[in-house]
């Protein structure tokens, strides 16, 4: 796999640091999860910033947008709705792997928006190529692990929009 390729610089410096968090060397004494945001563009739209009925002009273009995709004002709202709780749940969720020795900490997005991963001393004293298979192995189990999650989110979506849709009268 191509997460799995370490570089020996990388490794050289992972055995020679404290704690290693997302191939970022940090000390003990700094937070050790780290972050990085994305932006998910399902619908494109501007989610709870969506325009309110009282500016005409935001709902000619929520309007036009609803339009585009063949959808009522009420379905893309739907749809604008569902994004966000399956963005809510997939930042929220989290899968763990690993062991004492290494420990992958992530989200259920793919690519994951928070990622940590833990080498103890135990860990590095493994070696490099030892330490190496341990990342790799514990890197596949998260992200299959977070695979499911994803996948029993979409379901939650999906149910979540047919109730809806019974609600609004097109289903």
């Amino acid at each position: 796999m191509k997460f799995c390729l370490a570089t020996s610089a990388m490794m050289a410096l992972m055995m020679a640091s404290n704690t290693v968090t997302g191939f970022t060397v940090v000390s003990p004494s700094m937070p050790t999860a780290s972050t990085i945001a994305t932006q998910l563009s399902m619908f494109g739209g501007a989610g709870d910033a969506a325009p309110k009925e009282d500016d005409p002009e935001a709902m000619k273009q929520l309007e036009q947008a609803a339009a585009s995709m063949g959808m009522t004002v009420e379905e893309y709202n739907l749809g604008m709705r569902a994004r966000n709780r399956l963005t809510e749940q997939l930042d929220a969720a989290r899968v763990t792997a690993g062991d004492d020795r290494v420990k992958i900490q992530r989200d259920g997005n793919n690519p994951p928006k928070f990622l940590e991963i833990t080498i103890t001393e135990d860990g590095k004293a493994m070696g490099q190529a030892a330490l190496s298979k341990e990342l790799c192995a514990s890197l596949k189990v998260a992200s299959e692990d977070s695979r499911k999650k994803r996948a029993d989110s979409q379901k939650d979506m999906m149910a979540f929009v047919q109730e809806e849709m019974k609600n609004i009268g097109s289903a």
